[in-house]
């Protein structure tokens, strides 16, 4: 279990963070999602229907091509940034910059709401693309929906008696841990926009820091 911890903690931190801004903004916003896409499209449809969600969907829109700017941005990275640990470490950093500029625009009260959590689409773009990029980062930490499926597969397997490969029960622990971190990150993020507002974000952009410092090729060539 500490093995699987260690050689999946990029993974594990990633998802708190994905699911820390996550439920600031959409708390603070009463509905964005600031790295699911998915969510967005829903609260689009919703606001096409005239339910009180809908109000938003103006910036619900212009988080599609700004996800994809973040997205780009760790693609040029990776282009021209060798090699691919280096490139992944910068990308971190400037996703943590994006992270640490919304939440400096709310603290000095520069900025709208709407720029903080455009920012975070931001680096919540590049942070999914560069997990795709580089897979020495760890399995997918944004796949909440495939790593909760992998659980049900897992444990509907269980309860007819499957005895899942040591493989198999791998990945079915590395969802267990992931589910977990998003699920954490989730809680902590609803509890910073009730205390300190869009100034929590400060917590994911210092996570990042750590995360990108700490990332060498040496941890990523353990973690294959």
């Amino acid at each position: 279990m500490l093995n699987t911890l260690r050689g999946k903690g990029n993974s594990l931190a990633l998802a708190f963070v994905s699911g820390f801004a996550d439920a600031l903004f959409f708390i603070h916003l009463g509905g964005l999602f600031v790295g699911l896409v998915t969510g967005n499209v829903v609260l689009i449809g919703l606001g096409l229907v005239g339910h009180e969600k809908g109000w938003l969907r103006g910036l619900q829109i212009t988080t599609f091509p700004l996800f994809m700017l973040g997205a780009g941005l760790a693609a040029i990275l990776v282009v021209w940034i060798k090699p691919l640990e280096r490139a992944t470490f910068w990308t971190m950093i400037i996703a943590g910059c994006a992270f640490a500029a919304a939440a400096l625009l709310a603290i000095f009260k520069s900025g709208p709401d709407s720029a903080c959590a455009l920012l975070t689409v931001v680096g919540m773009g590049m942070l999914t693309a560069i997990e795709r990029l580089d897979s020495r980062l760890g399995p997918p930490f944004s796949l909440m929906t495939g790593n909760i499926a992998g659980l049900a597969v897992a444990a509907a397997r269980r309860l007819i008696g499957y005895k899942e490969r040591p493989d198999e029960w791998g990945q079915s622990l590395t969802s267990i841990i992931l589910v977990i971190g998003f699920v954490a990150g989730c809680a902590g993020g609803a509890f910073a926009q009730v205390t300190v507002g869009v100034a929590g974000m400060l917590l994911p952009a210092f996570m990042l820091l750590i995360i990108a410092v700490f990332y060498s090729p040496s941890n990523a060539q353990n973690a294959r």
